[in-house]
C-alpha cells in the first residue's frame, strides 16, 4: 500500500512542479488575447485563439485552469509568446490548481490510512468463517 501511496505522492509533486513551470514560462513572455472555447470534456477544455503573429492556435493540451468555461464562450487568456501552446485563463495561476492537488493528497492519505484496517477486518472475518467450517 505504501508503494501506491508513494507513487501517487510523487505524481502529485510532479503535477505541482509542472503547474509552476508552466506559469513561469507564461510569465517570462506573457501575451494576452481573447480565446474561444471549442470543446469541454472532463480531462481538457479545447480552445482556439489568434497569436501575436496572426496564427490560429489550438493548444493540444487545452487551457490551464479552465474551471466553469462552456462551449462558445469567449474569454481572455495569457500565453507564452515563445510557446503559444502554454496557455492559461487570464488571472488564474498554479494557486488555482493547488486546492485540487491538496484534495487528492488528502484523499490518498485517508485511503492509505483506512486500507490496512479494512483489510485486517476482512481477513479476520474470513478467518472466523474458515474456523467455523473447519
Amino acid at each position: 500500500m505504501l508503494t501506491v501511496t508513494g507513487a501517487i505522492a510523487i505524481m502529485l509533486l510532479a503535477l505541482l512542479a509542472a503547474m509552476y513551470l508552466n506559469d513561469r514560462t507564461i510569465d517570462a513572455d506573457r501575451v494576452r488575447t481573447t480565446a474561444t472555447v471549442l470543446a469541454v470534456s472532463p480531462l481538457r477544455t479545447g480552445i482556439e485563439f489568434v497569436d501575436q503573429n496572426g496564427l490560429t492556435v489550438r493548444p493540444s493540451g487545452g487551457v490551464l485552469y479552465p474551471g466553469l468555461l462552456h462551449v462558445g464562450q469567449q474569454f481572455v487568456v495569457e500565453y507564452s509568446a515563445a510557446h503559444p501552446e502554454v496557455v492559461r485563463v487570464a488571472g488564474r495561476t498554479a494557486a488555482n490548481g493547488l486546492l485540487m492537488v491538496l484534495f487528492a493528497a488528502a484523499g490518498t492519505a485517508l485511503v492509505a490510512a483506512a486500507a490496512p484496517m479494512l483489510l485486517r477486518r476482512s481477513a479476520d472475518r474470513v478467518g472466523r468463517r474458515v474456523r467455523a467450517v473447519g
